[in-house]
């Protein structure tokens, strides 16, 4: 009798489990992209600047509330009522700076055989993020995947800018430039119609944004690294 009861609470367990989650089915690839490398005979130093972004990230503040939970009158019972005091949660925006694209850029130079902690650098080479373009054809059709597959499908669109800007320091000219469009797009499914779709990581806006300025930031260091290998 226990095995049984162990068994259908697993069951139950299971099946809430897979009714809460969600399933992508379309994803924007990332882009590939290949860094050259420094050449071991130059030393080139580079500083890295820009790549700033803002996240914006969920605090819980947990409190308590004392509510009133209404009686009841039946044919032989009366219930007046009573108070009792419950814990809630809510879920508070914060808008925080993070130099986690700039951390990243300066990574991947090192790695490619850059020096970027020198005293006086010969370039410089600054991003500048602007985003997120969000069309109302995107919108559209997120209403229209959603309504159209009675709230089991989700459609989410975003897209960043970024501007690449490469100086010598030396003259203090521009000597290299490009900008940048990044867009990401995903189809999700749940099971459960609206609460699935909403639980979903890949349609979050903080997913979205990393996804779009780790890829800006892979592009225009990929860029930035092989126009300045190649100035030997």
């Amino acid at each position: 009798m226990k095995n049984a009861s162990c068994r259908a609470a697993c069951a139950l367990s299971l099946l809430a489990v897979l009714c809460s989650g969600c399933w992508t089915f379309n994803q924007s690839p990332y882009p590939e992209v290949e860094i050259s490398a420094a050449s071991a005979e130059t030393n080139l130093t580079v500083a890295v600047t820009g790549f700033a972004a803002t996240l914006t990230e969920y605090a819980a503040v947990h409190e308590f509330r004392t509510v009133y939970v209404p009686g009841y009158v039946g044919r032989r019972h009366y219930h007046p009522g009573y108070v009792e005091t419950i814990p809630t949660v809510a879920y508070v925006p914060q808008a925080c700076a993070t130099d986690a694209f700039l951390r990243r850029a300066r990574d991947e130079f090192e790695k490619a055989g850059f020096s970027v902690g020198a005293g006086v650098p010969d370039w410089t080479v600054d991003v500048e993020f602007t985003g997120p373009i969000v069309t109302n054809d995107d919108m559209m059709k997120q209403l229209a995947w959603m309504v159209c597959t009675v709230f089991f499908c989700d459609y989410e669109a975003s897209a960043w800018t970024a501007k690449l800007r490469v100086r010598d320091n030396r003259t203090g000219r521009l000597v290299f430039h490009r900008d940048y469009a990044q867009r990401y797009e995903t189809n999700v499914f749940g099971l459960l119609p609206l609460f699935g779709i909403s639980a979903c990581r890949n349609t979050s806006s903080a997913f979205m944004q990393t996804w779009c300025l780790s890829a800006l930031t892979d592009r225009a260091v990929a860029d930035a690294a092989a126009y300045l290998a190649g100035r030997r």
